[in-house]
């Protein structure tokens, strides 16, 4: 655990006695007294404006307590003005510096500062490495070692009779083929706003930009790479390059991620949740080109129509992909 200023003020509040709720979202330290229920808020990446005020009160207008900011970068004087009339308490560094300097001399009178422990048993360990999907996680391609050059082909798990087990429940065929299908891809990240808070949400993953329809694809599995399949396959070419597929991508993220999603508020007796409009930031997103890959598909086709089958993952693929 990496000790901070919300860690040693939420342990100063639990040996004066008080009482520190676990609500969401922990980015703030929500401290109950019998007076009632206090948000604070701790800000020490940018100076607190008159926006930065209003936004904070938008954000927790839900929210019954009494509310303040420590602003360890400072505050401008409109942001004091907007407060006050808002009813939010700023603390600028010097303020904050007194405040806590009164706790820990508070703290030693009453012979409880060294139970101020910042490192508890367990906090300091081995990193283990986390097998476990994790949807935040960007998939990885397992490369087999490749001269420069050579084509990447994801690589089938599925065979040709296990595609046609799979098959025979939709589709009587009487053709199948492999096909490779083009694929540009590209490892994304940004920052998400969410409309009405302060927070931004990291997000990032896999676009795959397919290089015969020019739609896209979110990825979220890993794949296995080779160089050379021991099958029949026929190899379908890009109509479409690496820049165009770029701008593509582009265009995508802005949409993909301009949209509207559920925010859950906590009130004091009450959760509400409502929708807000989300964006990426504004110079927030990053595209690295990972390379051109061929995906296998199985496409069967017989009596009842025609059906798609993605080699490397079993999954039947609904629509004409190319």
């Amino acid at each position: 655990m990496m000790v901070d200023l919300r860690y040693l003020l939420k342990r100063i509040f639990e040996l004066k006695g008080v009482e520190v709720l676990d609500r969401e979202p922990q980015d703030y330290l929500w401290v109950k007294y019998e007076e009632g229920l206090e948000l604070i808020y701790l800000e020490d990446r940018e100076v607190v404006d008159g926006n930065y005020v209003i936004n904070f009160s938008r954000d927790t207008e839900q929210i019954h307590a009494y509310k303040s900011i420590i602003c360890l970068k400072g505050y401008t004087s409109d942001a004091k003005n907007m407060a006050e009339k808002l009813g939010i308490e700023l603390l600028d560094r010097i303020e904050f510096a007194k405040v806590l300097g009164e706790f820990v001399i508070e703290l030693h009178e009453k012979n409880k500062l060294m139970d101020l422990e910042l490192l508890e048993e367990g906090d300091v360990e081995i990193e283990e490495l986390d097998t476990e999907e994790d949807e935040d996680t960007i998939p990885i391609f397992l490369e087999e070692v490749t001269e420069e050059g050579e084509e990447r082909i994801i690589k089938p798990a599925i065979s040709s009779d296990e595609a046609s087990s799979i098959a025979k429940n939709y589709v009587r065929g009487y053709h199948q083929e492999l096909i490779l299908l083009p694929y540009f891809i590209f490892e994304y990240s940004l920052e998400l706003l969410i409309e009405g808070t302060m927070k931004t949400k990291p997000v990032k993953g896999l676009m795959a930009i397919n290089a015969i329809n020019k739609k896209y694809e979110l990825w979220t599995k890993g794949y296995e790479t080779t160089t050379r399949i021991d099958m029949e396959y026929h190899k379908m070419e890009p109509v479409i390059g690496i820049e165009e597929s770029k701008r593509i991508a582009e265009k995508t993220i802005e949409e993909e991620f301009s949209k509207e999603e559920e925010v859950t508020i906590e009130g004091e007796n009450v959760t509400i949740i409502e929708k807000r409009k989300t964006r990426p930031k504004k110079g927030s997103v990053r595209l690295n080109f990972l390379g051109l890959y061929y995906l296998p598909i199985w496409v069967i086709e017989g009596k009842g129509g025609m059906l798609m089958i993605n080699a490397a993952s079993g999954e039947i693929i609904k629509g004409n992909i190319y």
